[in-house]
């Protein structure tokens, strides 16, 4: 079951993206009053066809995607009373208007995603501060454990994600103005200085930076229900039992208790747990479920946990368009800072994502809840974005570098020129996708 999640929703994903790319394409060309021959949604075996005015749309079998046919010399001859329609004949400014608007699209589409989101309300953990490290940023300034971020630079920091936003809305200045709330409810303020480099950190998080950590809810290794005919009811475990050890190894959280399971392989395990005050033993072996260790219980929530950790906020539509605007903004710079470390070798290769990973975290949004997807969508779109705006040929950014070119030296580069980038081109492409899918099965099978 999680296998057919994760594969419709990665089609899902890819078809959207893909069509709001070539839409973009598509809207300029037929805004500059440039023949569009067809626009698809899909590939291969059509499914649907209608035509309005010079363009054909389809539909098609293959919902990967999708793709924009303009009229263009260099793909077939063109009737001499049309020559004016077509692409290639189009001033540089307007050739290099279409092909940027598929990328802009991508953003514009992370932008309307974010303010939906923002609208409908998102759910996050409070900002309560955990450890401090002695002799760092925050403990210079006078942050302490308990303390919950209010606002910074008067700006509502309700969870930790609008921390997160505010903290790089205030890199503009050299400093941060904190509002907290300490244990006795007492508000104070702090200030904090901030390098403006801190993004040259981006292998840093800003706790790490701050030199805090954020105090994380943690759940009580405690049994609420058993599912019938599972490898716990089998062993006798029950509602209520608390788990002390697994093999051996202290149990301290219900995370802990998640850990020891995934990592039993599907071996036989002895847990022990503490019912009634007496200590008891059970072994058992966890089911093969779609690839993860399942024994068939769920965690005892106490009644207060949520309203003690986590808060649901919501903007207004004015707010939430900002918001999303910063928001999509702030991933592009952490993206592009990221794309530059991988060039210069200073950060791993290993963390870029072929459709196997893409697929992964498409269906475990998907499971998690519509918002959680579209916020999965909106992150995917921003990278397809970049990706595309990248100066290698073959993509739209080096159909825009070669575009720049024509405009400094008032003419097209050679056709033998682009010839032999493209073929360059395509081969960084072909070396990426390779990486990308060796890092997918890598992180699948080790």
């Amino acid at each position: 079951m999680d296998f057919i999640i994760s594969l419709v929703s990665f089609i899902l994903t890819i078809a959207i993206l893909v069509t709001i790319h070539e839409f973009g394409h598509f809207i300029v060309a037929k805004k500059l009053k440039i023949k569009v021959l067809r626009f698809s949604v899909g590939f291969g075996k059509i499914i649907k066809a209608w035509h309005i005015g010079d363009t054909k749309y389809t539909i098609c079998a293959l919902p990967f995607g999708g793709f924009v046919k303009m009229l263009d010399e260099n793909e077939s001859a063109v009737d001499e009373s049309e020559k004016h329609l077509a692409f290639n004949n189009q001033s540089v400014y307007k050739r290099f208007a279409v092909v940027i608007a598929g990328p802009l699209a991508n953003f514009v589409l992370a932008i309307i995603v974010f303010t939906f989101i923002f609208i409908s309300g998102t759910t996050g953990i409070r900002p309560i501060v955990g450890e401090v490290v002695p002799g760092g940023i925050s403990d210079i300034a006078g942050l302490n454990t308990g303390d919950q971020f209010v606002s910074i630079n008067n700006n509502k920091t309700s969870t930790i994600n609008e921390f997160s936003l505010q903290f790089f809305q205030a890199l503009k200045n050299n400093e941060a103005k904190l509002e907290i709330k300490s244990l006795d409810d007492s508000l104070n303020q702090l200030y904090i200085p901030i390098d403006d480099n801190f993004l040259d950190g981006i292998d840093n998080s800003i706790e790490n930076y701050l030199g805090f950590s954020f105090s994380m809810p943690k759940l009580e290794p405690i049994i609420d229900k058993v599912l019938n005919d599972s490898p716990a009811s089998f062993a006798g475990i029950k509602s209520n039992d608390k788990v002390l050890k697994v093999n051996d190894k202290n149990v301290l959280s219900w995370l802990d208790f998640v850990d020891e399971i995934k990592n039993s392989s599907n071996e036989p395990i002895q847990i022990q747990v503490e019912r009634d005050g007496k200590l008891l033993l059970f072994t058992l072996t966890p089911n093969n479920e779609n690839g993860d260790p399942k024994i068939g219980v769920s965690v005892h929530i106490p009644d207060n946990f949520r309203s003690d950790w986590f808060i649901t906020t919501k903007k207004n539509p004015v707010e939430a368009f900002i918001l999303a605007n910063e928001r999509t903004y702030q991933l592009v710079k952490l993206n592009l800072t990221m794309i530059k470390k991988m060039i210069l070798g200073e950060a791993s290769t290993s963390q870029l994502s072929g459709p196997i990973g893409i697929a992964d975290y498409a269906g475990k949004t998907a499971k998690t809840g519509i918002l959680s997807f579209m916020s999965f969508l909106a992150l995917i779109s921003i990278g397809l974005g970049l990706i595309n705006l990248l100066p290698i040929p073959a993509l739209d950014g080096g159909h825009l570098l070669l575009f720049l070119v024509e405009m400094i030296k008032g003419s097209e580069v050679s056709k033998k020129t682009q010839q032999i980038l493209s073929k360059a081109g395509y081969l960084v492409i072909l070396s990426l996708i390779t990486l990308a899918l060796y890092n997918d099965l890598n992180r699948l099978l080790f």
